[in-house]
């Protein structure tokens, strides 16, 4: 599918390729487009059929590239299949005549806000093509703020729940929300550098004199960078908890144990000594050696229990 855009008077409307002849700023959105409408594009713009294909991928490290007709920007964007979160990434190629024109294979919250933003605000950036692109990557990494605020509330969850009752399905959270978050942070450090390198103007295609606009997405990236590494802490913390919460129980259930142990012990041991099989045994013909054996295991078992009260064990 493809939608271009583009303001042909006073308001930005969605049209289709053709609006690429045109002088204006043009941006053509290109999602998994057929082998017709990818020839139609090549024609347009002079870009090989199999130059756009190479980037028509589910995922590409963000990186830049210079062509003599064009620049290219690969960019990352998180995206959420069936509740889990992975990363993405669209291709941005520049024009001379300032058309834009951006290649994926999935769909892309930040770049729907964005198209929402520009049908019904119609902002006069879109007269810059520079601050198109980059209000397009700002909206981008809008959508990773709000999925490391869903890290976060799953992290609380996960930390409330190992505080109140650990169990082993808790650390699967946290290690399935760990591996996400790795995915997160390395797909941050290859977008920063994309920004470095815009920055630096490595991307030839884009005006010099608005590159500062992008200092703004650089530390928001940065931001991100920090929050999350700070949030893989925190996990690294629950296990910590978790595993200590364990050991405290094998305690307890150890302590229990040896108490119940102790409160047996010695009552078996006097009646291991009285069960002997001895002629001469002390108290066998007192009749009053029965109830003075059991007496002497009750008081034991009391003697024990005042003990373990004393230490606290009970």
């Amino acid at each position: 599918m493809i939608r271009a855009y583009w303001r042909p008077k006073d308001k930005i409307v969605e049209s289709d390729m053709s609006a690429l002849k045109s002088k204006k700023v043009v941006w053509v959105d290109c999602y998994n487009p057929t082998d017709e409408e990818m020839k139609q594009i090549s024609d347009i713009t002079k870009v090989t059929v199999t130059d756009l294909k190479e980037h028509l991928v589910d995922y590409e490290r963000p990186n830049t590239f210079e062509f003599d007709t064009h620049s290219l920007i690969v960019f990352g964007a998180p995206v959420l299949d069936h509740d889990m979160f992975r990363v993405t990434s669209f291709a941005i190629f520049l024009f001379n005549n300032k058309n834009i024109v951006t290649i994926r294979t999935e769909e892309m919250a930040g770049l729907e806000k964005f198209r929402q933003k520009l049908l019904e605000k119609n902002p006069k950036y879109f007269e810059f093509h520079t601050k198109v692109v980059r209000s397009m990557i700002e909206s981008v990494v809008d959508d990773y703020f709000n999925f490391l605020d869903v890290f976060q509330e799953s992290a609380d969850d996960i930390e409330e729940a190992v505080f109140t009752s650990p169990h082993s399905s808790s650390i699967q959270r946290v290690f399935k929300l760990k591996k996400q978050m790795l995915v997160f942070h390395k797909s941050l450090l290859a977008n920063r550098e994309v920004i470095t390198a815009i920055e630096k103007a490595y991307v030839t295609k884009l005006s010099r004199k608005e590159l500062y606009d992008f200092r703004d997405i650089y530390n928001d990236l940065v931001q991100l960078i920090d929050t999350e590494e700070t949030l893989r802490d925190i996990l690294t913390g629950v296990i910590d908890i978790y595993l200590s919460s364990v050991s405290n129980t094998t305690n307890q259930v150890i302590k229990k144990l040896t108490v119940v142990a102790a409160y047996i012990m010695i009552p078996t041991l006097i009646a291991s000594i009285y069960g002997m099989n001895f002629k001469y045994l002390p108290e066998i013909y007192w009749k009053w050696g029965y109830p003075f054996a059991l007496g002497l295991m009750l008081f034991s078992i009391i003697g024990m229990y005042a003990y373990f009260k004393r230490v606290k064990w009970l």
